[in-house]
């Protein structure tokens, strides 16, 4: 039934769109509902189905076919097509139902879709539909009910993760009629081995803990795990502390797929929400760790003064080095960040003294209020990982980080009050904080174009070294680069004369107000000799990136491979993967794009 359905879709601009009544649960209309439906208490009748998603991916245009008979026994073909589903909708009420006709065999005719009545669709996991027919009374045809099932999906479809129904919020759970029929709030703490199920909508109200901090009294490790599809949200307050927040000693297995991340957003994203979403109605995802940090054994949260929440372990610790806090894995952090006062702020994304045995992968943090990705101290890595509009910084370090990232991209294009693409610092209060902070970066790609002018592409400051390779940094209204404060320049090292504690390679640039730029403390040229006395570092004499790359994220591909010069990527371990470019992507190529599918995309 596939080429039908497609080719069905030219009839879309002629069809009536309908505001639907909705309602919402994880399980939603994707095209993992796409196939052919039958209904096995009436001699399998069904339906084909297909869903078109919006270029936003905020929604998209349900469509189903399906070979009937009038009351004469006739046959005749009628469609259900909804214009207007949102992005997390599982039910519409007014689905439009139309008889399709277009001549007879031997004579055509222009097709023509008469609308003889309404619809409801109700999902209700990967292998129930059902289809309530309200038939106009002209037609003279009797409503009827469909609880249909799944016969098989195309061949181009994806495998459905939503495979339980919903039947009540489990025990530790309150039901939250008011958000929808399926949403259930988290209680403050979850404490042993708990699983969110993607057959609910979480609620979170305030912070929502889990286990208690092990390096304190009275600690308490638990588990939480977090089904692919999972979508958690917020009160929707206009500034959230919802939040989530794994403490220290305890771990989280939130392990989302390509086609199902895990989504943690505004409750404002739901249908039928009474406000637009915007950057701070939720609060963020955050992990306290025992991993290394220059600040321990004082490290505490800088978003809870009154009640501070403890992280770090001791740098020369084996046991802090390799502290586990679990997976997390294709995940969303829309519209958060929580500003308690100036400069104490939940962001999108919050490691705190996470340690390596810990997993982060293909992340994204989208619109929010503060920075994207933040580390205080610890030493994880993180590979594939996307900052999309964010109020603050995109990539930001501090308290002695240690960690690796590969694979990274931060769009800031037209963005209000973003700040730095990268940000780095060793300490706050002590800018030579021993050990100092020197995290290693590989292949990511910075578009500035910010609405701040003193946003830089990267800005090196507080004493922090760092290792970066591989770089692609593109239009920030400052600079490409700025290195400031006088510690950052004595921890590196004259600029003919490196002490190899802050290194840049195949860093290429392009389009910024200036190329490199110093803050206080730092000497006038220092930066721009930094930059040119090392291997592969160049100015572009035009823009690497595609404008509209075919899917790529919203433009961001090179419009041409940048091989790095000498050793791909120098003096690193095997943690990181070979490559033979410059930025987050190879090439525009399809094959090239590890932002598909899992990522939200964005249109300036």
């Amino acid at each position: 039934m596939r080429p039908i359905l497609r080719l069905s879709r030219l009839a879309l601009a002629t069809a009536l769109a309908f505001a639907a009544t909705q309602a919402a649960a994880s399980i939603r209309f994707t095209e993992a509902v796409d196939g052919n439906w039958f209904n096995p208490a009436q001699d399998g009748r069904g339906v084909s189905v297909d869903f078109v998603p919006n270029a936003s991916r905020t929604g998209g245009t349900f469509f189903a076919a399906t070979f009937i008979y009038d009351n004469a026994g006739a046959p005749f073909w009628i469609t259900l097509q909804d214009n207007d589903i949102s992005e997390f909708q599982f039910r519409s009420t007014t689905v439009g139902i139309f008889r399709a006709a277009a001549g007879t065999w031997s004579t055509a005719a222009p097709l023509t879709n008469a609308r003889i009545g309404t619809a409801t669709v109700t999902l209700n996991h990967c292998n129930e539909m059902v289809v309530a027919l309200d038939m106009d009374a002209a037609t003279g045809l009797a409503d009827q009910s469909l609880t249909l099932q799944r016969v098989g999906a195309p061949a181009d479809a994806v495998a459905c993760a939503w495979q339980q129904p919903f039947t009540a919020c489990p025990s530790f759970a309150i039901p939250e009629p008011a958000f929808g029929p399926r949403v259930c709030s988290l209680p403050p703490t979850l404490t042993g081995d708990t699983t969110l199920t993607n057959n609910i909508t979480w609620l979170m109200r305030g912070k929502v803990q889990v286990g208690r901090d092990t390096g304190q009294p009275g600690g308490q490790a638990a588990t939480l795990r977090v089904q692919p599809g999972t979508l958690l949200v917020s009160t929707a307050a206009a500034a959230s502390f919802d939040h989530l927040a794994v403490n220290r000693g305890s771990r989280i297995f939130a392990e989302g797929s390509r086609d199902f991340p895990i989504i943690m957003t505004t409750g404002n994203e739901l249908p039928g929400a009474p406000a637009a979403p915007a950057p701070g109605q939720v609060g963020g995802f955050v992990i306290y760790g025992a991993g290394p940090a220059n600040c321990f054994p004082n490290c505490s949260a800088e978003w809870e003064p009154a009640t501070p929440s403890p992280f770090g372990g001791d740098m020369n610790s084996a046991a802090a080095r390799t502290d586990n806090s679990g997976v997390v894995r294709f995940m969303q952090v829309r519209f958060a960040g929580f500003v308690f006062t100036a400069g104490r702020e939940l962001n999108s994304f919050t490691f705190a003294g996470v340690g390596a045995g810990t997993t982060l992968e293909y992340l994204q943090a989208f619109r929010g209020q503060d920075d994207g990705l933040e580390w205080f101290g610890g030493n994880v890595n993180t590979r594939h990982a996307i900052v999309t509009c964010p109020g603050d910084d995109g990539f930001d370090w501090e308290e002695g980080f240690t960690g690796k990232l590969q694979f990274g991209v931060v769009d800031m294009r037209n963005c209000a009050g973003s700040n730095h693409g990268l940000e780095m610092s060793n300490s706050p209060s002590n800018a030579d904080a021993q050990p100092r902070a020197r995290g290693v970066f590989a292949n990511v790609t910075v578009v500035g174009q910010s609405q701040s002018a003193s946003s830089d592409a990267m800005q090196i400051n507080n004493g922090t070294g760092g290792n970066f390779y591989n770089l692609l940094l593109v239009g920030s209204p400052r600079s490409c680069i700025q290195i400031a404060g006088a510690p950052t320049a004595a921890a590196a090292g004259p600029a003919t004369a490196l002490s190899g504690v802050l290194t840049g390679e195949n860093i290429r640039t392009f389009g910024c107000t200036a190329n490199t730029s110093e803050g206080t403390g730092v000497t006038v040229g220092y930066t721009a000799a930094w930059f040119a006395g090392q291997n592969g570092n160049s100015v572009l004499s035009a823009n690497p990136l595609i404008a509209n790359s075919g899917g790529l994220p919203n433009g961001l591909a090179p419009t041409g491979r940048f091989p790095p010069i000498g050793a791909t990527l120098p003096a690193l371990n095997d943690w990181f993967q070979p490559t033979d470019f410059v930025g987050a992507f190879r090439s525009n190529a399809a094959e090239d794009n590890w932002a598909a599918g899992w990522s939200r995309p964005f249109n300036p």
